[in-house]
């Protein structure tokens, strides 16, 4: 189990707690000014312009400043400087709501019209996440934004692109696939904002250690991935149950289930059971896995707050040698199960939001047998 940490120059795998993984710092690299967001560069002086801009923030006050920079047609621009050096250290540039359809400042990239679903396959993964900060996040107006990142190949620094699912796609979506709306999310998911930041400074305010998808390798800024990119060879993604915290636990009556999905009133007994227990994720899910045969399990979370029942979504319908790791505080769920055509054991991170899966990375682990392991197991192999 890996994932990558800056700091030390050589190699060193550490124990880590919450997952067992390894952690293994990278090297630096050295600055590059080509990639640039509106006509401004990472690296650029910024003292040129300082003094003729508003204000907009400070974080943190007492070293970094951020401005508000003259915008193009459609989309609104800040640059944050450090202080000491007046060096650019991040620029984003956001799509003004009432003009969908302007440039996305990377290749023909559109804010309001680029999917999620063509920015990673574009880039062949999901990103990198930094386990300081959560991948996905709920908006004032009930959406949710999902941020996706990359190094540029070559620098010190670091692409986010982050989409937006509306609160009116996600009703929606609820609508029309139910339960497997999941599987949909990234085609309705558009372009929100793009981000180019020093790596120096997203580690002072994210954290130091990055966590990888499976087959990651940096991106060409404006160009898909090179075909002379060796994809980064790594087991398996880290995220820690710490980064998707619950806000509160549900500690008042066990509401009778409902089911939305077709194939849980087969269990209704079974889950009615596991709901009297109280909650065990999420802050207020049960979570039930009910045998299928030989090995065979499914596995569906119901709220003892709401009532509502919903399928898991694993790969596999019913899924060969099962196991789940989730806790009551956080919003983080693994699941390991045999992948019966492909033979190989998958590991999948998922994430409960607003009561709808999202799926954050996933891994083959090895050879279906490996799934005789628990997770535990394969997280420390």
């Amino acid at each position: 189990m890996r994932s990558k940490s800056f700091g030390s120059a050589k190699l060193a795998c550490l124990t880590l707690v919450a997952l067992g993984a390894c952690v293994i710092p990278i090297p630096t690299f050295s600055p590059s000014y080509a990639q640039t967001v509106a006509g401004r560069a990472i690296g650029e002086d910024a003292s040129k312009f300082v003094a003729d801009q508003q204000v907009a923030s400070s974080k943190p006050a007492a070293e970094y400043t951020t401005l508000q920079l003259p915008s193009p047609n459609g989309i609104d621009v800040t640059a944050t400087y450090q202080k000491g050096s007046k060096k650019i250290v991040q620029i984003e540039a956001t799509r003004q709501l009432s003009l969908p359809g302007a440039s996305g400042q990377f290749g023909k990239f559109e804010f309001g019209k680029t999917s999620l679903s063509e920015i990673r396959s574009l880039f062949g993964s999901k990103g990198l996440l930094f386990t300081g900060i959560a991948p996905v996040t709920a908006t004032p107006d009930g959406g949710v934004t999902i941020v996706s990142s990359y190094e540029v190949q070559g620098t010190s620094i670091i692409a986010s692109f982050a989409s937006k699912i509306s609160a009116s796609s996600l009703r929606e979506l609820k609508q029309r696939f139910g339960e497997d709306m999941y599987a949909h999310l990234d085609g309705v998911a558009l372009l929100e904002s793009t981000v180019v930041a020093d790596i120096a400074y997203l580690i002072g305010t994210r954290g130091n250690e990055l966590v990888y998808d499976v087959g990651y390798a940096p991106i060409v800024w404006k160009n898909p991935i090179s075909t002379a990119v060796k994809p980064r060879q790594i087991s398996v993604a880290r995220i820690s149950p710490s980064q998707l915290p619950v806000h509160r636990i549900y500690n008042g009556p066990i509401n009778a289930p409902y089911f939305t999905d077709a194939s849980a009133r087969n269990f209704q007994t079974r889950i009615s059971e596991g709901m009297a227990g109280g909650p065990t994720f999420a802050g207020e899910y049960a979570v039930i896995q009910v045998g299928c045969g030989t090995g065979c399990s499914i596995a569906y979370t119901a709220s003892v707050r709401t009532g509502e029942v919903s399928r898991i979504p694993i790969d596999d319908d019913a899924a060969q040698y099962l196991d789940l790791k989730y806790q009551i505080d956080s919003r983080l769920l693994v699941a390991q199960s045999a992948k019966g055509a492909a033979s190989k054991c998958h590991m999948q991170f998922l994430t409960m939001d607003e009561g709808e899966w999202i799926s954050l990375l996933e891994h083959d682990v090895g050879p279906t047998e490996t799934c005789y392991n628990s997770i535990a197991q394969n997280l420390r192999n």
